[in-house]
């Protein structure tokens, strides 16, 4: 898999591509500072997948800006549609990981204290790259918790509200059922659920009939897209 590493903290980036490397189907093919830079290294050589930093300076010299790596991300799905995106913060920002969502595609927002467990971040960059989306725990809990207003969401069980959490951290059925002691078949029985009452009838299904990746994004994109707090905030 080749990776670009967009961060702006040297230590934190040499950090990060060092583990990284520990890892055999990992390939780094570039490094940046700036949002400049990143744009600049994917337009020479799409990689499969960008980890972006979300507070990097524009250019350098400049100080970090804490829309900038929004703004990188924003103009790497124009011009690269499919590009596996998976943005890093040390904030658990509900606004940016719904921003990064909203990107549609390939995306994930992990919180940099990942790095303290390598296993879990390539495990999040190898679902984004394979077409998922990703989002850490702490940012899924919080969106759950928020207050809604006529979302499709409330209509969940608090079953179903716990797949579709699991769902947007990136987990399989066959993951969700392990970690819920569930069959299987009950999993996919709750998907199915889950995608009548986000109203997602028009699916793309396998040739056994199941949701392909696509839709899952698309039931986890609804359920981020559609944390908006009760008190307008």
């Amino acid at each position: 898999m080749r990776v670009i590493v967009a961060e702006d903290i040297s230590l934190y980036r040499d950090l990060l591509v060092r583990a990284l490397l520990d890892y055999d189907d990992m390939e780094l093919v570039g490094q940046a500072g700036t949002t400049e830079e990143i744009v600049e290294l994917v337009g020479h050589a799409p990689p499969d997948i960008v980890i972006l930093d979300i507070a990097m300076p524009r250019r350098t010299g400049q100080p970090p800006d804490g829309d900038a790596g929004l703004d990188a991300a924003r103009e790497l799905r124009l011009h690269h549609p499919d590009l596996p995106v998976l943005a890093l913060s040390q904030y658990p920002n509900v606004s940016w990981a719904q921003e990064i969502a909203s990107l549609g595609g390939p995306v994930g927002y992990q919180l940099k204290e990942r790095v303290k467990d390598m296993d879990s971040l390539v495990h999040a960059i190898r679902d984004v790259a394979a077409g998922n989306t990703n989002i850490d725990q702490t940012l899924v809990q919080a969106l759950l918790a928020r207050k809604r207003h006529n979302d499709p969401v409330e209509r969940l069980t608090p079953t179903e509200r716990r797949v579709l959490e699991l769902m947007a951290e990136g987990r399989t059925n066959a993951a969700i059922a392990g970690e819920l002691a569930y069959a299987e078949k009950t999993v996919e029985g709750i998907t199915t659920s889950i995608y009548r009452k986000l109203q997602l009838s028009d699916l793309q299904r396998d040739k056994d009939g199941n949701p392909t990746i696509n839709g899952r994004v698309m039931a986890v994109l609804k359920f981020l897209r559609s944390g908006r707090t009760g008190d307008g905030r």
